[in-house]
């Protein structure tokens, strides 16, 4: 398996999994996320019904008609469709058969090209009205906005009691025999890219439970596919670093909050960041080891659509338009994927958890901007911690040969002017320059 593209489809062979819709029972605040929606739309170019594990546009007569009474502003309108009559619910997403009642997810796309979709929560399945949710749908969310508070504490509840007892629930996460296959081609992503020349050892691997969470990331796969191409709605691998609890919660109930505080002023917006696959030293250094020593990073599949670049420092929480769907720091080779908050659980499928030791990795300090942003250099004090980290951030591929010197003029090994002589060698005056200018904070 090759994952060094970052690409799902030429990496990994997986089984088919059931994709979700919409229908399932609505309480107060989908409703009023429906209604959110429902208001913010224009007017609908396409409406799609979710039939035979895929989506299917409306055809006929009826695509006038409904985009007539969206117009209206009427939360339903019933319409014909292939010789049976149908009442479309704009608010709850689903088209109900008159006759029997049977309910199926319903999205439409607006003339400006923007998505409207049934959130995760809302089972797939066609089924009556007077069916219960399934297990697995009734626990799923489409956000952390949807949560309750009592929903968001037990949550953290249970991954504190992960993390204290240092289990992980078997249907949450399963811990990987180290002959797997899967555990070897993932222990061997994550060794192969700096991590194992920092010292970094594999404690456990662990396969994510999927359910509802891999219906809706595959729901979204189809509706990115269908209005970006089948290019741009190919999933990619990428990792995600956080702390032992946020971790936890993921693999537990899914993703609660962002770990853009963690990178501070180095945030590409407030949303949730992740790297390549060849690049997991960047996300293991937003990762925090617990007292044993012991860091957890996430393998996860994403769903980037037609990204857009945004700067460093920016407080930027969802697309600049309709003609994006995700964020990077740059186009070409980034090194951070940033997925906004409202897709963060639907467009990004935690896969693996790599549980690991690395007594070289630097964390990135601090949990908001003022205390992560770059400080400027005070006499006397070592700025050679603060400009490799620096460094590292722009040209990661030579970090550990950077690392090394370090450690040897640490040790007395080489003087100061032999190592800043190497420095401006190996890593380049105009390196140095942008890193130097950005520690004084021109």
């Amino acid at each position: 398996m090759d994952f060094s593209s970052g690409d799902v489809k030429a990496a990994v062979m997986r089984p088919a999994v059931p994709v979700a819709g919409g229908g399932a029972a609505v309480g107060p605040s989908a409703l009023l996320r429906g209604w959110r929606e429902f208001r913010r739309s224009a007017a609908p170019a396409r409406f799609l019904c979710f039939e035979d594990g895929g989506w299917a546009d409306v055809a006929g007569e009826a695509v006038g008609q409904l985009r007539r009474a969206f117009q209206d502003r009427r939360a339903m309108a019933e319409a014909a469709c292939g010789g049976r009559a149908y009442l479309f619910d704009f608010l709850r997403m689903v088209r109900i058969d008159a006759a029997t009642g049977e309910e199926t997810a319903l999205a439409w796309i607006d003339d400006r090209g923007a998505c409207f979709f049934p959130a995760p929560g809302c089972g797939g399945r066609k089924r009556r009205r007077d069916d219960a949710p399934a297990e697995d749908e009734a626990e799923s969310s489409s956000g952390v906005d949807e949560r309750s508070g009592e929903s968001r504490g037990a949550e953290d509840a249970a991954a504190k009691r992960m993390k204290a007892s240092g289990a992980w629930g078997k249907s949450a996460a399963a811990r990987l025999e180290e002959s797997d296959k899967y555990y070897q081609v993932v222990s061997k992503l994550f060794l192969s890219y700096g991590m194992a020349s920092r010292g970094a050892v594999i404690t456990a691997v662990r396969k994510v439970g999927q359910g509802a969470r891999a219906r809706a990331f595959q729901q979204q796969e189809q509706l990115l596919a269908a209005t970006r191409g089948a290019a741009v709605g190919t999933p990619k691998f990428a990792w995600y670093g956080a702390s032992a609890e946020d971790v936890a919660a993921v693999v537990e109930r899914g993703f609660a909050r962002t770990n853009a505080p963690r990178l501070g002023g180095r945030k590409h917006g407030d949303g949730l960041h992740l790297s390549p696959p060849q690049c997991p030293y960047t996300s293991a250094m937003l990762a925090k080891a617990d007292g044993s020593g012991e860091a957890h990073i996430v393998l996860c599949r994403v769903l980037m659509g037609r990204p857009e670049v945004v700067q460093a420092g920016s407080s930027q929480s969802r697309p600049s338009s309709d003609a994006y769907d995700s964020a990077v720091d740059k186009l070409e080779n980034p090194q951070w994927y940033v997925v906004w908050s409202k897709d963060m659980n639907t467009r990004v499928l935690p896969e693996y958890v790599v549980s690991f030791k690395c007594p070289k990795l630097q964390p990135i300090q601090g949990s908001s901007e003022a205390t992560s942003k770059p400080k400027k250099p005070s006499p006397g004090r070592d700025m050679f911690p603060t400009l490799l980290a620096e460094i590292e951030q722009l040209v990661p591929d030579k970090c550990d040969i950077l690392q090394e010197y370090y450690s040897n003029f640490k040790m007395g090994q080489i003087k100061k002017d032999q190592f800043i002589r190497f420095l401006r060698s190996y890593i380049g005056d105009k390196v140095l320059t942008t890193v130097a200018t950005k520690l004084r904070g021109c």
